[in-house]
Parts: C-alpha cells; sequence; structure tokens
C-alpha cells in the first residue's frame, strides 16, 4: 500500500533515497512478479528473515520504516504506514539538529 506514495516522495526530492527491504521469505521471480503488478521507483532488497542486517532491528511488525540521517544514524522509525508529510516533518527536524 506504501509503494506509490513512497515512490511519488523519492521522485519529488533530490535529497532523498528510498530502499525498500522485504522482510520475507519469497523468492526473487515472485517479488518480480510482484514488482510487475505493483511497480516501485526504488530499489527492493530481500533480506534474510533469519539474518537481516545487523544495523536495524527485526520489525515488530510491517510496514518499518526507518529514516537514515545523512551521517548514517537511524534519526526515527515509523512502526505501521507512513505518510509523505510525517517522512518531511522528520526530514526537517533531522536537517535543524
Amino acid at each position: 500500500k506504501e509503494i506509490p506514495g513512497l515512490s511519488a516522495f523519492d521522485a519529488a526530492r533530490d535529497d532523498v533515497e528510498v530502499i525498500g527491504l522485504a522482510y520475507e521469505e519469497i523468492p526473487v521471480e515472485e517479488m518480480r512478479e510482484f514488482l510487475k503488478r505493483h511497480p516501485a521507483g526504488y530499489p527492493i532488497a530481500i533480506l534474510d528473515v533469519y539474518a537481516p542486517p545487523a544495523d536495524f532491528d527485526t520489525p515488530r511488525g510491517l510496514p518499518m520504516t526507518y529514516l537514515i540521517a545523512p551521517d548514517g544514524r537511524v534519526a526515527k522509525k515509523y512502526l505501521g504506514p507512513v505518510t509523505s508529510k510525517e517522512l518531511s516533518q522528520a526530514i526537517a527536524a533531522v536537517q535543524a539538529d
């Protein structure tokens, strides 16, 4: 449900890079078929649910969105759907720090 909004947000902002992380057991071909039906304007990586990246906690629910600051730290986490307005506000807050 978030793909269209995140794609538009990514396309509208030069200072933002959206990357999707698929926390699910899905074969690559099934993901490609899903993306044909629900195109994303950003890359999506399939993660190993049993060995996710160490820098991210395993999500307690989905969707889970991480806002990463330019210095690489996790500036904010969103559990559940997130809007472009919420992301813009959070980015402005990080930039003000």
